[in-house]
């Protein structure tokens, strides 16, 4: 799940909604929706700091940033609602009634008429000004620099960057596109020629033969004097001729990552979980998942690609807009100038829909400082089809909420837990004005049919449009507790596993994994090959045991006041895993594995050293030799330092084997007990893992492929 935020100041919205809800309690009642939460919640924390964090926790699921608008936004609207309409507001049982009882408020309209959508175009200065700049470090020989100084304005000039970087696939698609956006013809014989020179690095002869074929027959449109003509025909011809004795290096050819098999094979009913999972319902868990057979360590229980996902803001120019991977030669959006994508591929496909309509309003999104959960509560709708949505409507508010077939179905998102029974009328205030903003957005995208002017009619809504606006506010709800964080893992060091960890990139809805519940002690790890996430297990788990993931917090590094006050607060509910139960101690408290596996062999009760020669058991009474106490703990102490070893090494595959090895063993000794070395070993498994998924390395970006261009 998302990983919890830090706690700051009450932001000026609930500072003036508390002022607010003291006047209603004064003049009123002494019970208030806004500043109390459920009575169920309340009874957590008598003295209230618990309600504080929660709803600040809340707030942080809707904005993030301090300077954007959206908090004055709000702040106007609650300024000038009266305590009567907050009180009709809080008898509206649904989210189409909230969302058409508030569109009925002047102060919606007072404020929406400041909304005016828009993007920064292309700048043909910018391009010229930033094509020199690369120009000039491509003359000082200074490729890294002239490759992102060019980004996007001159791809015929980045393709020379490329080749010099060895970047031959993005070479070549560079001039392709140069070509496609009519590149002159007096100079194309340049760019047919560096063509050939790629597909030659890349071990492809016979589009190198073709390429260079056309660079001849170019010099024909060229302007080149005789002599110079004359050169460049001589010089083309011999490339051509050295084809048939070429040994290329085709080490750059970019290899697609393909989802790992699922263990026992695909489950029949569960979309993109394996066989060994089966889903069950109870009152105090909800829907969740337990073993249908044992696992051991190290094998894949879920591969699912996201229903909707987004990319950080501040990643933008980073990774690519569409799936998630680094960029080396970036391609942007041909409108906007916000986003960026990997390839043609997925600047075509992301166009063709969400981008189509979020193009024009990815600035104001930004401005805003919405939450990315509030940036995929748009998503979910933008990269479907209104027409699909609406059709859908009488069938989701009848269905029973079971997960479905195929996962790409609407309505394994749509019924999954909003806890709305335990909102907050303040709760569901802020949230139907966020809903209700997203909605205004959407409605100037184009991607409703009718486009208002607020001057003309501001009260303009139609039944389709509240029910879609009402989908925007359950996301708002749902996304709290079922959204996951998208991580890649950067490795600052290529020789050095260690130096391995996971970096925060984007968000996404994954309504098979949304099943798993959370423990402080999970039973899986999970890595992500673009935006597809890959759950793999990171213990042994029993036949019928629950199999839990973790949403953030982990009692090896946080103790268990602060964990409950970080899952009471973000998810709602008190932890009862068995770290949580028995309060286990952080690393630094742990025993280590000695301590514990060193004990009688014949019932493992604790010994006393009689000599150097034997041990009594303080509870059977027997004696044994120390020799045999101690060959078991050698042995496993062996396995564990040669795991480790061979992590260090940078045997990734060997690593997994054997630290899975180790972990199994040691859980069928140790049986449920917190020890150093057992879960320094899971954590070392989690990082082997991932290294199958999404990786970049610090220290060689640029020539990083297979990792970190998956096309899933």
């Amino acid at each position: 799940m998302l990983p919890e935020k830090k706690s700051g100041q009450v932001s000026r919205v609930a500072f003036r909604l508390t002022q607010f809800c003291q006047r209603r309690v004064f003049s009123t009642s002494s019970f208030c929706p806004i500043c109390i939460s459920n009575s169920k919640m309340d009874e957590i924390d008598g003295l209230g700091q618990l309600t504080d964090f929660r709803r600040l926790c809340s707030d942080l699921t809707l904005q993030t940033k301090k300077e954007g608008f959206f908090k004055d936004y709000l702040a106007a609207i609650v300024d000038q609602v009266s305590e009567e309409e907050f009180q009709e507001f809080s008898k509206q049982q649904t989210d189409y009634d909230r969302i058409r009882y508030c569109w009925t408020l002047p102060a919606l309209h007072k404020t929406m008429k400041s909304f005016r959508p828009s993007y920064r175009g292309k700048s043909a200065d910018d391009s010229a000004k930033r094509r020199e700049q690369g120009n000039e470090a491509f003359k000082e020989k200074d490729y890294r620099k002239a490759l992102k100084t060019t980004l996007a304005l001159a791809l015929a000039n980045r393709s020379a960057v490329l080749v010099h970087l060895k970047e031959y696939q993005l070479a070549v698609r560079d001039i392709q596109l140069s070509l496609q956006s009519n590149y002159p013809e007096k100079q194309r014989y340049k760019l047919y020629d560096r063509m050939g020179y790629c597909h030659q690095q890349l071990g492809e002869p016979a589009k190198a033969r073709v390429a260079y074929t056309v660079a001849l027959d170019c010099l024909a449109q060229s302007d080149l004097e005789l002599h110079a003509l004359e050169q460049w025909r001589q010089t083309i011809e011999k490339s051509r001729s050295k084809l048939a004795s070429s040994n290329s290096n085709t080490s750059n050819t970019t290899t697609v990552n393909e989802l790992p098999e699922l263990l026992g094979g695909a489950h029949p009913t569960i979309p993109n979980a394996s066989r060994n999972l089966s889903l069950k319902v109870d009152d105090d868990c909800g829907r969740y998942y337990v073993a249908a057979d044992d696992i051991k360590p190290g094998q894949t229980l879920v591969c699912e690609k996201p229903y909707a996902a987004c990319l950080l803001p501040g990643k933008f120019t980073s990774h690519c807009h569409h799936c998630f991977v680094r960029l080396i030669a970036p391609l942007g959006c041909m409108t906007c100038r916000a986003v960026f994508y990997c390839s043609v591929e997925c600047r075509d496909e992301a166009g063709s829909t969400y981008h189509q309509y979020e193009c024009g309003i990815v600035d104001i999104l930004t401005a805003s400082g919405s939450s990315i959960l509030s940036w995929i509560a748009l998503r979910i709708l933008t990269k479907g089809k209104l027409e699909d949505f609406l059709a859908a409507r009488e069938q989701l508010e009848k269905g029973d909420g079971r997960l479905v077939q195929p996962a790409d179905n609407y309505s394994c998102i749509y019924h999954l837990a909003t806890l709305s029974h335990l909102r907050s009328d303040k709760d569901f205030f802020d949230r139907t004005f966020m809903a209700l903003f997203l909605f205004q957005c959407l409605r100037a995208s184009g991607f409703l049919p009718t486009r208002h002017r607020y001057e003309e009619d501001a009260l303009n809504i139609s039944d389709d449009e509240i029910y879609i606006a009402s989908l925007l506010l359950r996301h708002l709800q749902l996304l709290q507790f079922n959204a996951h964080e998208i991580h890649e893992f950067v490795q600052l060091n290529e020789k050095n596993m260690r130096s391995t960890k996971t970096a925060y990139i984007g968000v996404g809805i994954y309504p098979t994994v949304a099943f798993f519940n959370h423990s402080c002690r999970p039973d899986v790890a999970r890595y992500f090959l673009g935006t597809a996430m890959v759950i793999t297990s990171s213990r042994s788990i029993r036949r019928g045991q629950m199999v839990a993931e973790n949403y953030g917090p982990i009692f090896t590094h946080k103790h268990l006041t602060d964990r409950q006050q970080s899952l009471l607060g973000r998810y709602w509910f008190q932890c009862q895993c068995p770290a949580c139960k028995n309060n286990w101690p952080i690393y630094d408290g742990m025993p280590d594995m000695e301590s514990v596996l060193i004990c009688c062999p014949l019932c493992r009760g604790p010994v006393q050293s009689v000599n150097a020669s034997y041990a009594r058991c303080t509870k059977c009474k027997k004696q044994s030799l120390w020799e045999a106490i101690r060959r078991p703990v050698d042995e496993i102490s062996s396995l564990y330092q040669t795991a480790m070893r061979i992590m260090d090494l940078g045997q990734v595959d060997k690593a997994i084997q054997v630290l899975s090895l180790y972990i199994e063993m040691m859980e069928t000794l140790v049986d449920d007990l917190p020890i150093r070395e057992l879960f320094l070993a899971q954590e070392a498994l989690r990082l082997c893992l991932g290294t199958y998924g999404t990786k970049y390395v610090a220290t060689s970006h640029l020539s990083f492929k297979a990792a970190g261009n998956p096309k899933v």
